[in-house]
């Protein structure tokens, strides 16, 4: 039977004030915040696999603040690591290509560290692609972008999760880096379900979101019974467990 596994990778960022008022000194005119002046204060991966029946079963969660592990390039090194010990399994990012990826290469020339073989520029490569942007697949050869989270929506998640989802600020007490933590984590659950939703439009075998979501979301909240919003994510299984039965009747 063959399964496909996905690590569904999200980072947060902040901007450099220092690296911007030095590309402000090179061009005083200029009030654009590039790419380059970004930094990672959090990165986390959801690990999910799908089998050619439409199971659905999750793997491990992991995530680094810089709260915990001190600065940005420790916590590239860890997601390094984590992301090149699997490195037969494809990322997948929604808008990774714009934003995410070319912050993380940055910062990579930065700080010395070798990208996972996920990440690597790989000129006439053959066979499955290492990375897959969502976004960009939706965008497909047309010119209109969607939001994450007006792709979710569509699919039915509730409002109060997917309102939950837009960037935070940089904290500053211990207890705004848990909640980052709980926000870079969520992102993650998030964005497999939106892949789940788009495998199910290009006609995966035996795939139904509903089943599919009973099936993430469970497996999140094992691993994280103690996450902030466990209340919403649990009445939201809950909800699609009661519709599922109905529709079993």
């Amino acid at each position: 039977m063959k399964t496909n596994t996905y690590l569904a990778l999200d980072l947060e960022m902040y901007w450099d004030e220092h690296l911007f008022e030095a590309h402000r000194a090179i061009d005083p005119k200029s009030d654009r915040r590039a790419t380059a002046v970004k930094r990672v204060m959090a990165a986390s991966v959801f690990e999910f696999s799908i089998d050619n029946e439409g199971c659905i079963t999750t793997g491990e969660i992991a995530s680094w603040t810089e709260h915990d592990w001190g600065d940005e390039e420790a916590i590239i090194a860890q997601l390094f690591d984590y992301l090149r010990a699997r490195g037969d399994k494809p990322v997948l990012t929604f808008g990774g290509l714009a934003t995410d990826i070319p912050v993380l290469v940055l910062a990579s020339m930065a700080h010395g560290l070798p990208l996972p073989p996920q990440l690597l520029d790989q000129p006439g490569r053959k066979g499955p692609r290492p990375h897959l942007d969502l976004g960009l697949m939706l965008k497909g050869g047309g010119r209109t972008w969607s939001h994450l989270s007006q792709v979710l929506l569509r699919l039915g998640i509730p409002e109060e999760l997917v309102s939950a989802k837009p960037g935070v600020a940089r904290p500053r007490r211990d207890g705004e880096w848990v909640a980052l933590r709980d926000h870079v984590e969520l992102d993650c659950l998030l964005l497999s379900l939106a892949k789940v939703g788009w495998l199910i439009a290009q006609g995966h075998d035996g795939l139904r979101f509903k089943a599919a979501a009973i099936g993430l979301i469970s497996g999140f909240l094992r691993r994280r019974p103690d996450h902030a919003l466990v209340p919403l994510l649990a009445d939201f299984l809950t909800e699609l467990e009661r519709e599922m039965r109905e529709l079993a009747w």
